[in-house]
């Protein structure tokens, strides 16, 4: 599984890949929104993981892009935020917005969130191969 990591603070990106890395996942960075269109038009990733403020693209705009996108729009999409009140700054009501994740979260509850999403992925993957 792929993961790209959108956030403007390198610190915590290249610390949040390598723990993917060393629990077997792709882990691809990028600082902001912009940037991640660019990797999302040059290849394939299973998830994106936004921070919501961050220069040049915020996560909110870089979410309206994905959506819009037709190859892009069926993408997972998981809000990361640092902010305490998630729901000051984008409608977490919306059924489009997919997940939901806290910085502060301990580091099992983000893996475990990983891992019950990498095995629903390969389930839908499967179920769409033996259907074709």
């Amino acid at each position: 599984m792929t993961i790209l990591l959108v956030d403007n603070d390198p610190v915590y990106t290249n610390l949040m890949a390598e723990v993917l890395r060393l629990h077997s996942f792709a882990a691809i960075t990028a600082p902001d929104g912009q940037a991640a269109l660019d990797v999302l038009r040059k290849q394939t990733v299973d998830l994106v993981i936004s921070d919501i403020s961050m220069p040049r693209m915020n996560g909110m705009n870089l979410y309206k892009h994905i959506r819009s996108d037709a190859q892009l729009k069926s993408t997972p999409f998981a809000w990361n935020s640092g902010y305490r009140e998630l729901r000051d700054v984008v409608d977490v009501e919306n059924p489009a917005i997919d997940f939901k994740l806290d910085k502060a979260m301990p580091m099992s509850s983000f893996l475990y969130f990983i891992n019950s999403l990498a095995a629903r992925l390969q389930q839908r993957k499967q179920a769409a191969e033996s259907v074709n």
